[in-house]
This record gives structure tokens, C-alpha cells and sequence, in this order.
């Protein structure tokens, strides 16, 4: 195959477990609202989904009662297991319907520490966006256990993440992703009772949060900010938006988004 050259914007959407969650348990149908959108700006765009929601979905195909965040690791590995193939169905059927390809991506720190696995994955990343193929990302829950571990002293800084916010900073640093789209279960980043519509010194409100994760995943705000700042050294403006507001992402990409956004260091805002 020869190669191909990148040339439409590329926008990395990161899902939260709570934007896919309806009575507690994986929805198909906000998979296809997600999915959906993705579909129809895909002519003029390349995008990247890194997913959270493994966990849940294995607790919702075995019928257990309990939230991930009251799981022991080895019963949160167990439904990441079981959740991690029919996630990837429920976003391949919905992309299929529109006649797009799918492909599943599972990453641990390591796998971006190791200098091979590293330029592997970049490697087959970038072959799966100029042949318009939709990456879906996922952190490798099954055999990660970094709870339980100390920090590996190998794994360099700039490819650390331990949640799904961070990864998906890192990945749209590297692409160089003109935007990266958080979507959350809130309307943004709230301070004082109001959203804040536009972070200009993310310092300031990183050290005023504290990280308050939901019962269904494991990032809260403080980590949507880190991953926010990450992006913001490298051209990448962040949005933190509620993915659960109808036509969202096309909202945040025609310029007519609710939510909060990080531009990149030295910009000027809108």
C-alpha cells in the first residue's frame, strides 16, 4: 500500500462511561447518537474515538448490580473482559449503517513506553486515518493493573496516562488534532455555580479542582483539566462539553458549542 498523507483536520472525541450510560447500564441508542454525528462530518474531517466504558458494559451483559467504582480489580478486569467486545459491536454496528469501518485499539503505559510498540501504534494509527477508518481506543483494562503497581520508572512522562481524559491528550498531541472533544456527563468546567465558557491560565483552575469521580468511571474534572493542559501546549484546543446534549459534536465543530474550552497556549481566543 502506498503511502498516504493526512489531509483533513483531525478531531479526537473522547467518551466518558457516564455519556453512554442510561439506568446504569451501556445504551446502544447513545452509542448511536454518538456515532451518528462522527458519521455525518466525516467527509470533511478525520477522527479518532478513545471510549471509555468497557467495565460497564461487562456489569450490563452479565446483570450485576454493583457500579465499577464498587468493584474489586479483579472483578473490574473480569467485566472489562466480558464489556470490551460487545462495545466495540454496539460502535461497529452504528458506524456500519453509514457504511464506515471501525477498528479497536487496547493500550496500557507500557505499550507506549516500549520504543517498537510505541512506533507501531503511531504507525498503524495514522494508516487507519487516511484510509478513513474510525480508531476506537480504549485503555487495555483486562491486563492493566496499575492500582496495584508502583509507577513504572521506564515509562516516560509524555506518554503516562491512567485514564481515558489523559490518553486522549496524548493521542491528539501526536496526530496534532486541531480539536479534542471531551465529552462529559456536566455542561463544563463550573466555577462559582456557572460554566466557565474559556480557561485562560488552566494552572490557576487546576489547582482549585479536585477530582470527584463518578460512580461509572474513573475520571472526574480535575483529570478533563490535566488533559486540557496537555493539549494546550501542542495547537490543540480542548472542549469540555455535556455529550449528552443532542448534536454536540457538531455544535463544538460549527463554533456553536455549550460548554467549556482550553485554547492552545499563545492563541487568541474566539
Amino acid at each position: 500500500m502506498s503511502r498516504k498523507v493526512v489531509t483533513k483536520d483531525i478531531v479526537v472525541v473522547k467518551v466518558g462511561t457516564a455519556v453512554l450510560t442510561e439506568n446504569g447500564r451501556i445504551s446502544a441508542s447513545l452509542i448511536e447518537s454518538v456515532s451518528s454525528q462522527i458519521s455525518e462530518l466525516m467527509p470533511t474531517r478525520s477522527f479518532i474515538i478513545v471510549s471509555s466504558g468497557a467495565i460497564l458494559a461487562g456489569i450490563s451483559k452479565i446483570g450485576l448490580t454493583l457500579s465499577p467504582q464498587e468493584l474489586d480489580l479483579t472483578t473490574k478486569q473480569m467485566c472489562a473482559a466480558v464489556g470490551q467486545p460487545w462495545l466495540m459491536s454496539l460502535y461497529s454496528d452504528a458506524f456500519a449503517k453509514r457504511n464506515i469501518i471501525t477498528a479497536q485499539i487496547l493500550l496500557t503505559e507500557n505499550d507506549l513506553g516500549n520504543k517498537y510498540e510505541y512506533q507501531n501504534f503511531w504507525r498503524t494509527l495514522r494508516a487507519l486515518i487516511v484510509n478513513n477508518i474510525v480508531p476506537i481506543i480504549n485503555e487495555n483494562d483486562v491486563v492493566s493493573t496499575r492500582e496495584l503497581m508502583p509507577v513504572n520508572p521506564y515509562v516516560p512522562d509524555y506518554v503516562r496516562f491512567g485514564d481515558n481524559d489523559r490518553l486522549s491528550a496524548i493521542i491528539a498531541t501526536k496526530v496534532r488534532a486541531k480539536s479534542l472533544i471531551i465529552l462529559t456527563d456536566v455542561d463544563g468546567y463550573i466555577s462559582n455555580g456557572s460554566v466557565m465558557k474559556e480557561i485562560a491560565d488552566i494552572r490557576n483552575e487546576l489547582k482549585a479542582t479536585k477530582d470527584k469521580p463518578n460512580r461509572f468511571g474513573r475520571g472526574g474534572m480535575k483529570s478533563k483539566l490535566e488533559a486540557a493542559g496537555i493539549a494546550s501546549k501542542h495547537k490543540t484546543t480542548t472542549y469540555i462539553v455535556n455529550g449528552r446534549r443532542p448534536g454536540i459534536i457538531r455544535n463544538v465543530l460549527s463554533g456553536e458549542y455549550t460548554g467549556t474550552a482550553v485554547f492552545p497556549k499563545g492563541s487568541s481566543t474566539r
